[in-house]
C-alpha cells in the first residue's frame, strides 16, 4: 500500500481492503513498524494499532503526535521504541547485510566526507532521498 498522498483514514480502509481480499484478519495481532519518524508516518501507525497489536516505534523525528493511552489497556497492544538491537546481535545482523537478506542499498548512499556540507544542508531541509554515509576522501 502506498500512503503517498493519503491520510491515515484513506491507507487504513485499503489496509482493511487489502486483508479481506487476503482472508486475513485486519484487526488483531498486527505488527507494525514505523520508520519514518513523521508526523503523519506515526499518526498512521498508531491508526492500525489494535487488538494484540504491536507498534515499534524505530524512526526518529521531533513532531509530536496525540494517542488516547487508555486505547492500549483496551486493545491489549504495547507499543515499544528501539534505536536498534543490542550488541550482541550486531554480528548475526551484520552477517544478514553482508550475505543480501537485508537489503540496505535502496535505503542508504555514500559520499565523500568532502561533502559534508551539502549533505548536511540537504538534510536540514528535508531532500535526503536515502542516509547517507560519509566516508573520507582526505
Amino acid at each position: 500500500i502506498n500512503p503517498k498522498g493519503k491520510d491515515a483514514k484513506e491507507v487504513k480502509a485499503l489496509f482493511k481492503g487489502y486483508c479481506k481480499e487476503k482472508g486475513l484478519n485486519s484487526t488483531t495481532g498486527w505488527k507494525i513498524f514505523e520508520c519514518t519518524g513523521t508526523r503523519p508516518g506515526q499518526e498512521l501507525a498508531l491508526s492500525l494499532l489494535s487488538f494484540t497489536g504491536t507498534l515499534v516505534v524505530v524512526g526518529y523525528g521531533t513532531d509530536e503526535t496525540s494517542y488516547m493511552l487508555s486505547k492500549l489497556m483496551a486493545f491489549d497492544a504495547e507499543i515499544i521504541g528501539t534505536w536498534g538491537c543490542t550488541p550482541d546481535k550486531y554480528p548475526a545482523v551484520r552477517d544478514m547485510c553482508v550475505d543480501g537478506r537485508i537489503k540496505l542499498g535502496p535505503f542508504v548512499e555514500t559520499r565523500p566526507m568532502s561533502q559534508i556540507e551539502q549533505v548536511f544542508d540537504e538534510a536540514h531541509h528535508g531532500k535526503l532521498k536515502r542516509r547517507v554515509i560519509l566516508t573520507p576522501d582526505f
